[in-house]
């Protein structure tokens, strides 16, 4: 089953400070670059993709198709909170969000997360919980945000992501084990290609 009441938005706008290139293109052990498998895997479960880039960014130049629905951070250098800020000020201001019930924000170097644990979150999400898994005790992505929470998303002012949030509104989040190492099995180094849990 895909899930069309969900939207997914994949934050692919970082600097790849760590991993010392553009790591959205480097290539994996299935031949797809990280960017296009993390797609691939997420279009299992989900019909409704945005990938959130740089201003800079060309989206062929990421070896996607030019149809491919984007959303531009245009503060994607401050750090992923104010790329989620920009995201979601834009997602507020379509009111063709209305049908929608909660967004996954997907990090755009988590390619193995398997497809039970996307339908596990798809099947639990409401607008009013944050669901987050969790592999082994270790919190990992992808959240998913039901629509209540996103206002307080768009008005995110920090480098680190959405944890304020999270913090911010502990009596609705929902931890979810899994046992899918792929929650967090993300790629910061280009190590991590060959050492993390492949599902290629």
């Amino acid at each position: 089953m895909r899930y069309s009441d969900i939207i997914v938005v994949v934050m692919a706008a970082g600097q790849s400070s760590r991993f010392g290139s553009d790591k959205r293109v480097a290539k994996l052990g299935n031949g797809e670059t990280l960017l296009s498998s993390t797609l691939l895997t997420v279009q299992q479960c989900f019909t409704d993709i945005h990938i959130v880039i740089k201003p800079d960014d060309g989206i062929q130049s990421l070896g996607l198709p030019s149809q491919t629905p984007t959303i531009i951070s245009q503060h994607s250098h401050l750090g992923l909170g104010y790329s989620i800020s920009d995201t979601f000020k834009q997602l507020c201001s379509d009111k063709n969000m209305d049908n929608y019930r909660a967004a996954a924000i997907w990090l755009a170097d988590l390619p193995w997360i398997n497809r039970q644990t996307c339908s596990l979150l798809a099947g639990m999400a409401t607008p009013d919980t944050i669901l987050q898994p969790s592999y082994r005790g270790e919190l990992g992505h992808p959240v998913i945000f039901g629509t209540k929470f996103w206002k307080d998303l768009s008005q995110l002012k920090s480098p680190r992501g959405a944890s304020s949030i999270i913090k911010r509104h502990s009596n609705s989040r929902v931890s979810v084990p899994v046992n899918d190492p792929g929650v967090c099995s993300d790629i910061d180094y280009p190590i991590d290609i060959l050492t993390s849990f492949k599902r290629s």
